[in-house]
């Protein structure tokens, strides 16, 4: 039975997460700390750093999604139990949660915005295997990073990152991605930056 975490602490929790998550996000490829929340009751598979994220983002405004969410009833009856958010299909959610290591085609749909609203864009959050090496190595330049950035990621489907730079081919048109992992490590992938893997 889902039960509702408790452990998430709406002043300290929500604003230490958000300076990390705006830190990650101005300095593309660097590695932030999310504050640790002991979540219990968390389902199989899934990133529970991930929720501090959407509890800090989402609101009654915000919506969320899950990709293949069909397949993982679970874990959206956990975040409907603990996001007063509204759940969405991925093509029109706000914020949409991928597990990094095998693509899923919801990627391809996520909202890029207009050019009359570019910031009513989606962004992704795709769980990782560890935010350090050995792994997948993401060369990052743009805004926010000094010459170049080497950022090395475990368990990143590279596809991902095809899909991303399609997706933001028209700028200011685009999506944003967040990488977590389990040990609550995050970094941001803003659609400013150019990203290659190698």
């Amino acid at each position: 039975m889902t039960r509702r975490e408790t452990a998430f602490d709406e002043v300290f929790h929500s604003q230490a997460t958000f300076r990390a998550l705006l830190d990650c996000m101005a300095r593309p490829g660097t590695v932030g700390e999310l504050p640790r929340a002991d979540y219990a009751a968390a389902p199989p598979a899934f990133c529970p750093p991930a929720l501090s994220i959407l509890k800090t983002l989402v609101d009654h405004r915000v919506s969320f999604s899950v990709a293949g969410g069909s397949d993982l009833p679970d874990w959206i009856e956990y975040l409907r139990l603990n996001l007063s958010a509204p759940f969405r299909d991925p093509d029109a959610a706000d914020y949409v949660l991928f597990e990094g290591s095998t693509y899923h085609d919801d990627f391809g749909r996520l909202k890029v915005g207009s050019l009359e609203f570019p910031e009513s864009s989606a962004t992704a959050v795709l769980f990782v295997g560890a935010l350090d090496r050995p792994g997948l190595d993401l060369s990052l330049t743009g805004p926010g990073v000094r010459d170049r950035e080497t950022l090395a990621v475990r368990g990143l489907d590279p596809r991902y990152v095809q899909a991303r730079a399609r997706a933001n081919q028209l700028f200011p048109l685009g999506i944003d991605l967040l990488l977590v992992d389990s040990a609550g490590r995050v970094a941001g992938l803003p659609r400013t930056s150019r990203v290659e893997v190698g």
